[in-house]
């Protein structure tokens, strides 16, 4: 790890409907350091460099216990790595390349959060997508992952079912309606992957299911595994525990209580 100096330029140029989409999307792709440290993601893996990156982000959590935090971090920083890959590959053709040492994961005391590229990025053709998605689980997150679990002390499916939650969220982001070009073929490209020595098929692991407030939403995801998210929070007396509407523990409540939980998700009700 390093620290970079502070020298702001813009980063890949994105569609303006894009940054309107989900203005955040500009700031997950940096082609300076802007004063963060500097991670290659090719050594991400490595744990003599992933546990004291860990280390730092665990201190966000004083007290709490390594999965949930491990868990955690996953999904920081995949909130990070898909959407920058899905806009670079979907609306600018072009490749990050997780296999270069130039291309890097910026962070602020452990927290992922950006992607330091190149200024100049390689063209991906529409046909060579499929495989850049398989190369980029197979050969980036797959090796993350066992080390990533052995720190955390969890299962590596927890993780994998971090990955479709997360791959899921960024398409309703950047395209709920799946109507622009390569998106929907992008999107039912998990349908077919499978990891963990072809043990895991990722879409097993999250799906869409009825809602129980059909007024609110008319269908929501379910997963097959918690994410272990409401171990970050300390409970409070007559207050339910901090749930995510995907979460399989919300979806095993009574009906009038996930309904009801769902509507202090989306409408705020108490």
């Amino acid at each position: 790890m390093f620290s970079c100096p502070d020298l702001r330029r813009p980063a890949i140029e994105l569609p303006d409907w894009l940054c309107q989409a989900w203005p955040p999307i500009q700031r997950v792709i940096q082609v300076e350091c802007n004063g963060r440290q500097s991670v290659p993601l090719p050594r991400l893996a490595d744990a003599s460099v992933l546990f004291p990156l860990l280390e730092r982000f665990a201190e966000l959590y004083p007290g709490i216990k390594r999965p949930p935090v491990a868990s955690q971090w996953s999904m920081n920083y995949l909130s990070v790595l898909l959407p920058a890959t899905l806009a670079a590959v979907l609306t600018r053709d072009m490749t990050i390349a997780f296999w270069d040492q130039d291309v890097t994961l910026l962070h602020d005391a452990g927290q992922p959060m950006a992607l330091k590229v190149p200024h100049e990025l390689a063209v991906l053709a529409a046909e060579q997508r499929a495989e850049y998605w398989s190369r980029l689980m197979q050969e980036h997150l797959e090796p993350l992952f066992k080390t990533l679990a052995l720190w955390g002390g969890l299962a590596p499916k927890v993780l994998w079912g971090n990955v479709v939650g997360v791959w899921d969220g960024a398409f309703s982001r950047l395209d709920g309606s799946l109507t622009r070009e390569g998106f929907a073929e992008a999107h039912r490209w998990l349908e077919q992957a499978v990891v963990a020595d072809g043990r895991l098929k990722l879409r097993s692991l999250q799906w869409m299911v009825e809602s129980p407030a059909p007024d609110v939403c008319a269908s929501i995801p379910l997963r097959r595994h918690c994410c272990l998210h409401y171990q970050l929070h300390a409970p409070v007396a007559g207050k339910p525990q901090v749930l995510c509407e995907s979460c399989p523990k919300l979806h095993r409540l009574p009906q009038a209580e996930q309904a009801s939980y769902l509507r202090s998700i989306y409408l705020g009700e108490s």
